[in-house]
């Protein structure tokens, strides 16, 4: 009887499954996959959500991308919802997308990001009342998970969804025509988010539809700043020709117009070549970006430009950094365990780096060809502003006028500013905290005069 008591005693002991044997080695990206082939053919539990949940915890989601649709059904955690959820709405199915993001848990770390796809499949369909509730609650969300995580890099993460949310309500704003509304939405991206030298091109637009071409024109001056080389966009080029158009200042305009097409287009040629020559690549611009060696180095710095540009983009570092924990697992195993051992697991992860960089590469190209795709746009609009400005200067020499030109190039009171903001003189020197706070102060052209040889007659 003794016997028996003390054998009753005795607490039973969890045989490991191979997937636990794997984490404890912190071969996280092996455990997940052996995870997947031990639970595929049983019934899924809570305790089974809760694993694969803690494994992506270590992996990251991304890889879920490359696995079937019916794959993740089966394993319905909040994780897999908001990668199909994603999938959906990429693909403009904003009804299907909206079904898998609303049923994410709230302290899901991916719940803010969710919430800023919400709000952009809401506006697709035009409901622009969720739209913003969307955002706001993306804020929220991204501001409670960056301040309770101690990671830089997570931080910056959550930093970045708070700041994308913000920005696409200013969006909203200019859309709707509440320019006032929108510039002050952007003026709270600080300058050192990752998003500020794009908005910088959006918030110049704003202030050239409130009529404020010298603070326009001063924030697309930010660009030649040497600290932001990497930046061009023919956007920017357009607006700048614009608005000095609409100051009447014709023979600036004809300058920027006429420096875009001797100086920038033979590089868009240039952009275009690397391209052509490298549409099927599936790591050629992965290499360019984050192995450049002697191949960066036979191209000229407008193409180095482009991929430093890239590079500083956040879903590119955290991609980057899923391949290199890869590379990490890979060479512990190849450390630490036997040959045979090796055989098992390192095909699978050598193939989930391949597609990882393959994603990194696409992504890359994608934002090339993107940027490629507007120049055509942007060239024609410029040609447009040109063919304006000569039709302008012929009208005034048809009636025998001509622009004021008895005045000073620029003046202090032609600058507008608010209370808050500082005033510097700018001497041909760019300064790090001044930058994005230009505005000129040119006065409007547009007033006319007889010509003198009218005035003679």
């Amino acid at each position: 009887m003794k016997l028996l008591l003390l054998l009753l005693m005795v607490p039973f002991v969890h045989a490991k499954t191979l997937s636990e044997k794997l984490e404890d080695k912190r071969y996280y990206y092996s455990a997940l996959n052996e995870f997947f082939i031990e639970t595929y053919n049983k019934k899924v539990e809570e305790k089974d959500l809760e694993r694969m949940e803690h494994l992506l915890y270590f992996t990251g989601i991304e890889l879920l991308e490359d696995y079937d649709h019916e794959l993740l059904e089966k394993y319905p955690s909040s994780s897999t919802r908001f990668i199909l959820g994603r999938r959906a709405f990429q693909l403009k199915n904003y009804k299907t997308a909206s079904q898998y993001l609303t049923k994410m848990h709230p302290d899901h770390r991916y719940y803010p990001e969710a919430r800023l796809i919400l709000g952009q499949s809401y506006a697709a369909i035009g409901d622009f009342k969720k739209e913003f509730q969307e955002y706001t609650l993306c804020e929220n969300s991204a501001e409670k998970y960056e301040n309770k995580i101690e990671s830089v890099k997570i931080k910056r993460y959550y930093r970045m969804i708070n700041e994308l949310c913000l920005v696409n309500k200013a969006r909203r704003l200019y859309k709707q025509s509440k320019f006032k509304e929108s510039l002050a939405a952007y003026d709270q991206i600080p300058k050192q988010s990752y998003k500020w030298p794009y908005i910088l091109l959006e918030k110049a637009w704003v202030n050239y539809m409130l009529g404020d071409y010298n603070r326009a024109l001063g924030l697309l001056i930010t660009y030649k700043s040497p600290l932001m080389d990497s930046y061009f966009f023919p956007e920017a080029e357009y607006l700048t020709a614009l608005s000095y158009y609409r100051l009447c200042l014709y023979e600036d305009s004809l300058i920027v117009i006429n420096q875009y097409y001797q100086f920038y287009r033979p590089r868009f040629t240039a952009l275009e070549s690397v391209l052509k020559k490298n549409l099927q690549s599936q790591n050629y611009f992965y290499n360019l970006m984050f192995k450049p060696g002697e191949e960066l180095k036979k191209h000229e710095d407008f193409v180095r430009q482009i991929m430093t540009r890239l590079k500083k983009q956040t879903r590119f570092s955290l991609d980057f950094n899923s391949v290199f924990k890869l590379n990490q697992e890979m060479k512990r195993i190849k450390k630490n365990e036997k040959p045979n051992v090796q055989k098992i697991f390192l095909p699978h992860l050598e193939s989930v780096k391949e597609n990882m960089i393959s994603k990194i590469n696409y992504n890359a190209k994608s934002d090339i060809f993107n940027f490629l795709e507007s120049v055509p746009f942007f060239s024609s609009e410029l040609f447009k502003v040109n063919l304006e400005v000569i039709s302008k200067k012929k009208d005034l020499i048809y009636s025998n006028r001509e622009l004021v030109k008895d005045r000073s190039r620029g003046d202090f009171s032609n600058v507008k500013r608010s209370k808050q903001e500082q005033f510097w003189l700018f001497e041909g020197e760019f300064w790090g905290d001044e930058l994005g706070d230009y505005s000129l102060g040119l006065q409007s052209s547009c007033k006319t005069v007889r010509s003198d040889k009218d005035k003679k007659e």
